[in-house]
């Protein structure tokens, strides 16, 4: 029988290449598994025009949603609200007017007189200036200017002399009468026969104003006729019984 000797050359031809399939095989498989390792590390890129291949840039851009991850903020560092409206402050109330203080009347003082003088006489109140009555009568009164009411009444002539050689003025002038016992004012009129006293006297001239005041012929014992002849300047009085 012809065995052949297992070491000859051709059963040593088989166990190499045995080896060789063997160390093929598991070459294949490490470098698959590299190749699988490395795409699923991302080193993979599927070549362009491939099918079913995308750009890099939409390969790169995640199919799915990714997390986001919050960043905790330090307490100690706050982000500033935001102001809040605050409401316009509302202006300050006034205060109330504090109620007028009471006005206390004050009396005025009756106007300084020199004595009183007969109705004949002549008064200087100051020097230079000289002041009389004249022509004293009962008359009629007349209305003739508004509100005026006509009836008995005294008319007299008021005479104003200037002894200085400079003019005074008369403008403020202002003559009143008053007669019974309880010194009634009268009332002035303008008629029959009124004038009044010009705004001034010239030095070294006289001046006269008629004058006409209704006086009850029955209250005519006591009347008084005053003349204030400016500010200033005490009254002249003239008194006595006047004609019924």
């Amino acid at each position: 029988m012809d065995l052949k000797d297992p070491t000859t050359p051709g059963k040593h031809s088989g166990r190499t290449w045995r080896w060789l399939g063997l160390a093929s095989v598991v070459t294949a498989a490490v470098l698959l598994f590299g190749a699988s390792l490395w795409v699923s590390q991302g080193g993979g890129l599927p070549l362009v025009g491939a099918t079913g291949a995308s750009s890099p840039t939409s390969a790169a851009t995640p199919t799915e949603e990714q997390p986001i991850t919050e960043v905790p903020v330090d307490p100690a560092v706050q982000e500033p609200a935001p102001p809040s409206e605050q409401p316009e402050p509302e202006a300050p109330a006034e205060p109330p007017a504090e109620p007028p203080a009471a006005v206390t009347p004050v009396e005025v003082a009756p106007l300084p007189e020199l004595p009183a003088v007969p109705l004949t006489d002549e008064v200087a109140p100051v020097p230079g200036v000289v002041v009389s009555i004249d022509a004293l009568e009962a008359v009629e009164g007349e209305a003739q200017g508004p509100g005026e009411v006509g009836g008995p009444a005294l008319r007299f002539t008021l005479t104003m002399r200037n002894d200085g050689d400079a003019p005074v003025s008369l403008a403020s002038t202002v003559v009143t009468v008053y007669y019974g016992q309880d010194q009634a004012p009268a009332v002035d009129l303008r008629g029959p026969g009124g004038v009044p006293l010009p705004d001034e006297v010239a030095g070294g001239a006289t001046v006269t104003g008629v004058f006409i005041f209704t006086v009850p012929p029955e209250e005519r014992d006591q009347v008084k006729i005053g003349v204030d002849y400016t500010v200033g300047v005490p009254i002249v009085v003239f008194e006595g019984a006047g004609p019924r």
